[in-house]
């Protein structure tokens, strides 16, 4: 069994990009060694145990040496840009919901072929498959994947005499209002990062909600995209979420809040007067070094049915340009076994590669929830996009929480949006 360990926060090794960076560079050098580039864009403090999965690679395999650059914030633009020019690295890191836009044949590489000669272990149970694999083309293969976990204080439930973390909406809110009534206002049973900027963090949960009681802000049905939810159901959302503040099981400060992992809910948590809120793992783990009580982690509420939440992660792809394919396939299968997540603090895409890990038993909400969520590719490729509804479901709703407008109104004002967005 392998070990995923959190990882320090100080890197060395990893190379900046240079935009002049090529495939061209990459025929074997004098003594046949074939050099590969591989470029990935998450923060260099991020990162430490994927440069030493790479450097594991580069000293068992001396015919075919891996130079890992670091590109961030992720920049699929640039990668277009000089795929389309003959240069751009060998292997490339994509965020899922990028693989559409770079599925040029100019930019990467068709991989079906190689994956006909050189079958993936895990190719049968990648998660997320529809993102990469398009109109019966596969350009990319998923690699990492995350979500959004119920986080909570073991000690703070057990105080208020909860046995177990809530598995629906309706006994989450339960359990959170009577958190906060038992403790007199002591503690707020539910903590969420509610502004309305278009990054706030409320997106997830209410989607979560929507999803989990059938209902999608927008939705294809053969080729037409449509509003997925009526203004009643909406409002109904609106409402649910609302509750929160006005029984005071969240407090108002939190309106103004856009991370999940804010400060405000980080002090929280460790001072024990909020019991639950949410984060994905990369957030979870800071959090947790942050504070001195014990933290642990279940499925969001209705997180086991299929569907209700949402699957974000990473893909991985070749350069149409690169002068070897199969050896930068080669590194891509590896890349997806679980020796590589042996050290590298991210969940693999694959549900099998996922269960030779031996995870923390505080991130265990993610594992069990990861094989049920999906991508946000149900909003991907319509007229509106998803940053747009984003910003306007967050609006709309911190509209109501703070007085301004009722349920009704900013459930009428989000489909009204919708609809026009809709009809171009």
């Amino acid at each position: 069994m392998k070990s995923m360990r959190s990882l320090p926060v100080l890197i060395t090794g990893v190379l900046a990009v240079s935009a002049l960076a090529g495939c061209s560079q990459n025929s074997p050098d004098d003594d046949g060694v074939v050099e590969l580039t591989f470029r990935q864009f998450d923060p260099a403090d991020q990162v430490e145990g994927l440069v030493e999965a790479v450097d594991t690679w580069n000293a068992d395999h001396s015919e075919i040496q891996v130079e890992l650059e670091t590109v961030t914030p992720n920049n699929p633009q640039q990668f277009a840009r000089e795929a389309n020019s003959g240069s751009g690295p060998d292997v490339i890191h994509m965020a899922l919901a990028d693989v559409a836009f770079l599925a040029q044949p100019r930019v990467l590489l068709p991989l079906d072929d190689l994956m006909a000669s050189e079958p993936l272990d895990s190719a049968d149970d990648l998660l997320a498959t529809e993102m990469t694999v398009l109109d019966g083309t596969t350009w990319g293969v998923p690699w990492t994947a995350d979500t959004m976990a119920l986080v909570y204080r073991p000690d703070v439930l057990e105080d208020a005499g909860v046995t177990a973390t809530p598995e629906t909406w309706e006994e989450f809110q339960k359990v959170a209002e009577r958190i906060t009534e038992d403790s007199d206002g002591a503690v707020n049973g539910f903590c969420f990062a509610a502004g309305a900027q278009q990054s706030a963090a409320q997106w997830f949960p209410i989607n979560y909600y929507l999803w989990n009681h059938d209902s999608f802000l927008i939705e294809n049905e053969g080729g037409s995209w449509q509003v997925g939810v009526t203004q009643d159901e909406l409002a109904e959302t609106i409402d649910y979420f609302n509750t929160f503040f006005t029984s005071g099981t969240t407090p108002t400060s939190m309106q103004s809040l856009t991370d999940y992992a804010d400060p405000a809910i980080a002090a929280a948590l460790d001072d024990g007067s909020c019991a639950m809120t949410y984060m994905p793992p990369a957030a979870f783990r800071a959090v947790r070094d942050q504070v001195s009580a014990e933290l642990a982690t279940a499925p969001m509420p209705g997180g086991l049915v299929d569907g209700s939440t949402h699957l974000g992660g990473r893909a991985l792809g070749i350069n149409a340009n690169s002068e070897h394919p199969e050896e930068a396939w080669e590194f891509i299968t590896y890349l997806m076994s679980s020796d590589t997540f042996a050290t590298y603090s991210q969940y693999p895409a694959s549900a099998q590669t996922l269960t030779e890990l031996e995870v923390d038993p505080t991130e265990q909400g993610f594992v069990d929830q990861l094989p049920h969520a999906v991508p946000f590719a149900k909003y991907i490729g319509a007229p509106v996009t998803t940053a747009s509804l984003q910003e306007l479901v967050n609006q709309q709703f911190s509209a109501v929480y703070s007085g301004q407008s009722d349920s009704q109104t900013a459930a009428k004002a989000i489909i009204d949006a919708i609809e026009q967005g809709l009809q171009g």
